[in-house]
């Protein structure tokens, strides 16, 4: 994980808050905290397939493009 660059973690982010009709990424951050459950997104490059995963996922199994690429928000954001 300590290999995906600040810009792509950022636009993951991004991705992430449009997908799922989030406001701001404080929201998306406040709603995985929140549940027990946290949204996700598939880091590979072009595929933005975003699901619920573990709140400290960071492998989890990207339906759309077969890899174990997806990782939570809390994760991509850096507070776990």
């Amino acid at each position: 994980m300590s290999n995906i660059s600040l810009a792509q973690r950022v636009q993951k982010l991004v991705t992430l808050c449009d997908q799922r009709g989030f406001q701001d990424l404080d929201d998306l951050l406040l709603a995985a905290l929140l549940k027990d459950a946290s949204p996700a997104i598939c880091m590979t490059e072009g595929c933005n397939n975003t699901t619920d995963m573990e709140p400290d996922q960071d492998q989890g199994f990207c339906e759309a493009c077969g890899g174990n690429t997806i990782i939570s928000a809390l994760v991509l954001a850096g507070l776990i």
